[in-house]
């Protein structure tokens, strides 16, 4: 619901939002950034400036090299993605119940399962040598009906297992289609060795989205991660995107980065969106606590 309400609050405003555009080319005139340009030829542009949140590896082929400098390309173009996602949603017809201290089983919104560092370490290893994590891989069990009944029709329930595998595997990203199947399958193995209540007759249906799904589905979920890129300290705070552009301020004047290749990185937090708005109100000579002042 919150980019439905925001999108209402921008149109109460005087604002126009436009979907099923692709973006595929920055106009560039006197140097400055213009406007964009889409893949059907529809050009847009912009009274006073430009705020991209298009994954910066996709944003560089969007304008001449010569535009970005060889500095932010270099940044660019060593970006790491960092850990893909591979997630299977679930509709069913009831909860993980999972076993509590002292007796009984508890459904709950987010549960991790139980880990040891070996298994981190291992999966860990795995995934930079491009092989499967299948073998009681550490997952994320999410199933926000419990808490918001409204999220599934009454009695049922959506439930949402992510683990993390790598997108480029040994044999290419490819073969992805062929193992998701069976890796949703084992994942789904571990994670009724914790709540074993959650068995096939219980399950309705099954959306399966493999790190290579993920991309195809969304070009910003680059390589299978749908946090805009690996969030380590070499690509945090003052080093994302890239070292020396972390204040949004694009090298082609009039173009604004701001989501979640911008600090501090993916996730619902809103966070990207507010730095970039201080800066660019800033640089539109307005003050930005009388933008943000209650009507």
């Amino acid at each position: 619901m919150l980019p439905q309400v925001l999108g209402r609050y921008i149109e109460a405003h005087g604002g126009t939002i436009l979907t099923g555009r692709q973006v595929v080319r920055l106009m560039i005139e006197g140097g400055r950034c213009v406007g964009v340009e889409t893949a059907t030829g529809e050009q847009f542009r912009a009274r006073q400036a430009v705020v991209s949140t298009i994954h910066v590896k996709h944003l560089v082929d969007m304008a001449p090299a010569e535009a970005w400098g060889d500095a932010f390309l270099y940044g660019v173009e060593s970006y790491k993605a960092g850990r893909a996602m591979f997630v299977a949603h679930y509709a069913t017809t009831e909860p993980p119940l999972f076993a509590v201290a002292g007796g009984g089983t508890l459904p709950v919104v987010a549960a991790g399962v139980a880990q040891t560092p070996e298994r981190q370490l291992r999966a860990e290893e795995r995934f930079r040598a491009g092989l499967l994590n299948d073998d009681q891989s550490p997952l994320l069990v999410l199933t926000p009906s419990v808490g918001d009944p409204s999220r599934a029709p009454a009695g049922r329930h959506m439930v949402k297992v992510i683990s993390y595998q790598p997108y480029d595997l040994r044999d290419g990203p490819e073969r992805w289609d062929e193992l998701k199947a069976d890796v949703a399958r084992k994942n789904l193995d571990e994670l009724r060795r914790y709540a074993p209540n959650l068995s096939d007759d219980k399950i309705l249906a099954a959306d399966i989205r493999s790190p290579l799904d993920l991309e195809r589905y969304n070009a910003h979920n680059w390589h299978g991660n749908c946090h805009g890129g690996d969030m380590g300290p070499s690509q945090a705070d003052t080093l994302r995107p890239v070292p020396g552009y972390a204040q949004h301020r694009m090298p082609i004047p009039g173009l604004y980065q701001t989501g979640a290749t911008t600090h501090p990185g993916g996730s619902v937090t809103g966070a990207p969106g507010r730095n970039a708005a201080q800066v660019l109100l800033m640089d539109l000579g307005r003050d930005w606590n009388a933008v943000i002042r209650p009507e």
